[in-house]
């Protein structure tokens, strides 16, 4: 990840790099995103499949009280605040909070739950710098998958809490799994990780 150094930037300084500019913005500083390994990817599309799927079924089915269905958006990108604003692997929104994603710019609600796949150039921004402002902001569940070591670490927000507490931490031989916030849906951990 490349930084562009300035005193402090803001999202309109985001807003206004070229629409095909994958950049985040972290504490007034804007990164310019690499290209995502395949390993990444393929990792990031098996985790958006199963869980998008999960809450289609369950819509479909109509289990559930209408309440906990969960909108799944891959690649979200997320404002914060003047001075942060994420693009996340995946995000998860409530629908009851979020009936209509925007057509163009970030997503201004909340999320619910976050992921993020690892790699060499994001880890830092991911596990450190974010994680930060993610406190800040009460994102209550936060995902943090490395492809490279097929491992998965939950961070949970309790009530009250002001620091993010590890719930879990999972790899590829723990098989069949259950995370929160998602309690009713089994991750097949081998199916996941299997590249």
């Amino acid at each position: 990840m490349v930084s562009l150094k300035h005193t402090e930037h803001t999202i309109e300084d985001l807003m206004d790099l070229p629409e095909d500019t994958k950049a985040e913005l972290i504490d007034g500083e804007i990164y310019m995103m690499a290209p995502a390994a395949a390993k990444h990817s393929i990792v990031n599309g098996a985790l958006t499949s199963v869980i998008y799927n999960h809450f289609r079924e369950k819509r479909k089915n109509g289990s559930g009280d209408g309440h906990d269905f969960w909108l799944i958006v891959p690649e979200a990108w997320n404002y914060y605040d003047e001075h942060n604003s994420f693009v996340h692997g995946i995000a998860g929104y409530l629908e009851s909070e979020i009936s209509e994603p925007p057509q163009s710019g970030p997503i201004m609600t909340k999320p619910m739950w976050l992921c993020e796949i690892l790699s060499p150039s994001n880890w830092s921004n991911d596990t450190q710098r974010k994680r930060v402002i993610l406190e800040e902001h009460r994102v209550p569940h936060y995902w943090l998958v490395d492809p490279e070591r097929k491992t998965i670490q939950v961070l949970e927000m309790p009530d009250g809490a002001t620091k993010y507490q590890f719930a879990h931490a999972v790899d590829v031989k723990d098989g069949t799994v259950k995370l929160p916030p998602f309690m009713d849906l089994e991750l097949d951990l081998t199916e996941i990780f299997r590249h």
